[in-house]
C-alpha cells in the first residue's frame, strides 16, 4: 500500500471517530470530501483486512474487530498508563469516584483509562472519547503546565463553540481559568462538557519537564459544589499527578 493510499485509508477511519452510527459509502466520501470511487478502494482494503465490517443490510459499514488490535498493543506498551493505574484505583477507592487519565492530542483530550464509581455508568467517556481541551478540567490543567508558546499554539487553533450551555466560549475566559490553575494545582470545571457532571484535575509533568497528560476525579456536581470539598478533591489528583510524573 503507497504512502497515500495508507493516508486515505485512515482518513476513511477518522470518518467514523464522531459518527453515530454506521456509515455508507457516500457518506465516508462526503465527510472527507473525496470521490466516492476514492473511498470505495478504501474500504473495500480496509474490509478486507478485517477493519471495516459490513451492516446486515450489506451497504453500510462499522468499524471492525481489527481495530482493536493497535488499540491493545498501545495500551499494553504504554508505560505511562502502567505508571499511572494505581494512582487512578487509588483516588476512586479513597474518594468513591471516578478516576480518569487523560492526553492532549491537538486541541481535544483523549482519554485512556478509566476507574469507575461503583454507582456510575461506563458508557459516558469511554476509552478514546474526546473532547475539547478548553473545556475540560484535564485540557485546562495541561495546558496550565505547557510551555507558553505550545498553550498558544493550542488556543489559537481551538473552537470556542459551546459544548454545553455552561462552557466558556471566549478566550479570555480560558486564559483566566488557566491563570487560576497555575495559582492552586489544580483545575475545575462544572457542567461545561456534560449537563449534571464536574471535575477537578492535574496535570501529570514528567522529569524531563514535559507535560504528559493529566489525571481527574469526575462525578455528579452536587459531589463538587462544597468548596472544601473540592479543595480536598483538587489537592489529591495534585499529589497523584506529582507523584506519577517521577517515575515518566
Amino acid at each position: 500500500m503507497s504512502s497515500n493510499a495508507l493516508a486515505k485509508a485512515l482518513d476513511v477511519l477518522e470518518a467514523f471517530q464522531n459518527s453515530s452510527g454506521a456509515l455508507t459509502v457516500k457518506d465516508v466520501a462526503e465527510l472527507n470530501d473525496e470521490t466516492q470511487s476514492s473511498v470505495q478502494r478504501s474500504i473495500y482494503t480496509l474490509e478486507t483486512l478485517g477493519y471495516l465490517e459490513r451492516e446486515e443490510a450489506g451497504k453500510r459499514y462499522v468499524p471492525g474487530r481489527a481495530c482493536l488490535r493497535p488499540v491493545y498493543g498501545y495500551l499494553r506498551n504504554n508505560r505511562f498508563l502502567e505508571t499511572a493505574t494505581p494512582y487512578l484505583i487509588d483516588l476512586s477507592e479513597r474518594f468513591a469516584t471516578r478516576a480518569d487519565l487523560t492526553v492532549l492530542e491537538g486541541t481535544d483530550i483523549v482519554y485512556l483509562s478509566r476507574i469507575p464509581s461503583r454507582d456510575e455508568l461506563l458508557n459516558l467517556s469511554p476509552l478514546g472519547r474526546r473532547w475539547p481541551a478548553i473545556h475540560t478540567a484535564s485540557g485546562r490543567a495541561i495546558l496550565a503546565a505547557m510551555k507558553d508558546d505550545e498553550r498558544d499554539e493550542v488556543l489559537s487553533a481551538s473552537s470556542f463553540s459551546k459544548t454545553t450551555p455552561h462552557s466558556l466560549t471566549t478566550l479570555e475566559s480560558i486564559v483566566r481559568a488557566i491563570e487560576d490553575i497555575k495559582k492552586s494545582g489544580y483545575s475545575y470545571q462544572s457542567e461545561e462538557v456534560l449537563l449534571g457532571a464536574a471535575s477537578v484535575g492535574a496535570a501529570i509533568v514528567g522529569t524531563n519537564g514535559e507535560v504528559q497528560g493529566a489525571i481527574i476525579l469526575g462525578g455528579a456536581v452536587e459531589a463538587f459544589q462544597d468548596i472544601d470539598q473540592r479543595h480536598i478533591l483538587g489537592n489529591a489528583v495534585k499529589q497523584a499527578a506529582r507523584a506519577i510524573g517521577a517515575y515518566i
